[in-house]
């Protein structure tokens, strides 16, 4: 069981993680010490803000569709061509679409709904599959901020295909 002192550490860690590789960045309209990078910035008495999905095709189909070939690519590139990177693609795509016809507007949000989606359905995956249904919801994660959303790469993600 995870105590409040370790759940603490684990979330100043992935708040670090998120300003730093992911989905998210640290802004701050009244903490004095800022540091501009692109179109973000970050403070040290910041809040956790979402990025815009203004950048991506307002046609979630058709979004949909590049992040279910970007993925199906990644994973065959990362390991071999394999009928289930399809079928995991097919479902994050239909989970990508899912969010985003029901209002999402937060990358979190549609993380969640790609990784919890394949989890859900892992027993479909898990006997062909060698990545997990959490790496392709931080795929999906990264290939959004890979859109132009104004946020820096890191070498801790994926490359994006």
């Amino acid at each position: 069981m995870l105590n409040v002192k370790g759940a603490l550490v684990l979330c100043s860690a992935f708040l670090w993680l998120q300003g730093k590789c992911g989905a998210f960045v640290v802004t701050s309209h009244r903490a004095p010490f800022t540091r501009s990078a692109s179109s973000a910035s970050t403070s040290l008495f910041g809040v956790v803000s979402s990025m815009s999905l203004e950048h991506l095709d307002p046609d979630h189909e058709v979004e949909g569709t590049r992040i279910s070939a970007s993925i199906v690519k990644w994973l065959d590139t990362e390991w071999m061509p394999q009928t289930v990177h399809v079928e995991m693609a097919e479902s994050a795509k239909q989970s990508y679409v899912t969010s985003r016809t029901s209002g999402e507007t937060d990358v979190m949000g549609i993380l969640l709904r790609v990784a919890e989606d394949l989890e859900r359905d892992w027993p479909l995956y898990d006997k062909d599959a060698f990545n997990n249904a959490w790496d392709i919801g931080n795929y999906v994660s990264d290939y959004i901020a890979s859109r132009g959303a104004g946020i820096d790469d890191c070498k801790c993600n994926n490359k994006i295909y």
